[in-house]
């Protein structure tokens, strides 16, 4: 039951952050497309003085005015942030309504970097002192210590997907397609008595975090995950999560054999570009009319196991059919063609028999 109650409340939580997606900001807040922030800000403040639970009467349409709160509060979160407004108008309206030009595309997508890049790295200088504090507490006894943290498409470049397949070295970022950001001083001031945990949950993203940014802000497609190189009790770690995904470490499943190298970034979506990547040379070979030793010695395996399957099969089944038609079928004759045959009293004695154990069976089933 708490089960079923938690699946039902995470599909509420799924719906309203789809209904919150499907909103017109501007609509909303009842402002045009090039509202500056000084009328966003009068407008939202004169909305939310009549809309706010303690201003509304007892007995009023309570749920209906509730509701239209939250859409005012989420509106005003996004329109009165410069970053979150840019990246809402370019994700919906394909042009921004922060200049009077409007700006779109790559000027648009390029601005929208620069914001979420200069806000991330305020975010590390914000947390300067408390990073110097989480660092000399970890060293001091023996916790954890980040060693590499990166932020992104983590998929690799096809050139470097043997190696990270074969694990016959340690991956770096120029392997990866990115793009892919460093973020192991914002993960390290996250450490809090000895664990990093990052929830997880279907309406989060790890670009949210302080520090972190989306790099890729407009490519709606794109799979982020976050890979962690950590030493705890000084033995090397390392996992890798997807963006939605819970981070809690240290865990014992991530540490690393005495004396072997780290991986490094390899997400598991590189398994399925590895298969494609495969299917499609063998595709081509087969295309040209020359199969490789793969395709040859495995097709050919897989016919004659076919085939031998086949006529054991057939035989078989041939073998039961003749021995049933022989073994229970009265002869046609006076006399049994063969000394195999039943006579026709057998027969009949053998269905008698047959009939009253099952009848037996029946009422043993009914009266237990």
């Amino acid at each position: 039951q708490g089960g079923s109650k938690a699946g039902k409340a995470g599909t509420e939580q799924e719906k309203e952050t789809e209904k919150e997606e499907d909103l017109d900001f501007y609509q909303v807040l009842g402002l045009t497309f090039e509202a500056s922030d000084e009328e966003i800000r009068k407008q939202y403040h004169s909305i939310v003085r009549t809309l706010h639970p303690d201003r509304r009467r007892p007995g009023g349409t309570g749920g209906n005015a509730l509701e239209r709160f939250h859409q005012v509060q989420s509106a005003w979160r996004v329109l009165s942030d410069p970053t979150r407004r840019l990246l809402y108008d370019l994700r919906n309206f394909g042009e921004s309504s922060m200049s009077a030009s409007g700006a779109a595309g790559a000027e648009a997508e390029a601005k929208l970097l620069s914001m979420q890049r200069d806000q991330a790295e305020r975010d590390v200088r914000n947390m300067e002192d408390q990073l110097q504090k989480v660092l000399r507490r970890e060293k001091a006894v023996r916790g954890i210590l980040v060693r590499q943290a990166l932020y992104g498409d983590l998929r690799l470049r096809p050139e470097s997907l043997e190696d990270g397949l074969a694990g016959t070295r340690t991956l770096e970022a120029s392997d990866l397609v990115g793009p892919v950001l460093e973020v192991t001083k914002p993960l390290q001031s996250f450490v809090e008595q000895h664990t990093i945990v990052l929830q997880g949950g279907p309406s989060s993203s790890k670009a949210d975090l302080p520090g972190f940014y989306n790099p890729s802000p407009l490519n709606l497609g794109a799979a982020h995950s976050l890979y962690v190189l950590y030493e705890f009790r000084g033995q090397l770690h390392e996992v890798i999560v997807g963006d939605r995904e819970t981070l809690s470490v240290p865990r014992r499943a991530h540490a690393l054999v005495q004396g072997k190298a780290p991986r490094g970034p390899f997400s598991p979506a590189n398994v399925a570009l590895l298969v494609a990547a495969k299917l499609a040379r063998l595709s081509r070979l087969a295309s040209q009319g020359h199969p490789s030793s793969e395709q040859t010695s495995s097709g050919r395996g897989v016919h004659r196991l076919k085939a031998v399957k086949a006529s054991e099969a057939e035989a078989l089944h041939q073998s039961v059919s003749a021995h049933l038609i022989c073994r229970l079928l009265p002869p046609r004759g006076r006399q049994p063609r063969d000394p195999g045959e039943v006579t026709k009293g057998e027969f009949c004695f053998v269905s008698l028999a047959a009939g009253a154990a099952l009848v037996a069976a029946v009422h043993w089933a009914r009266k237990g």
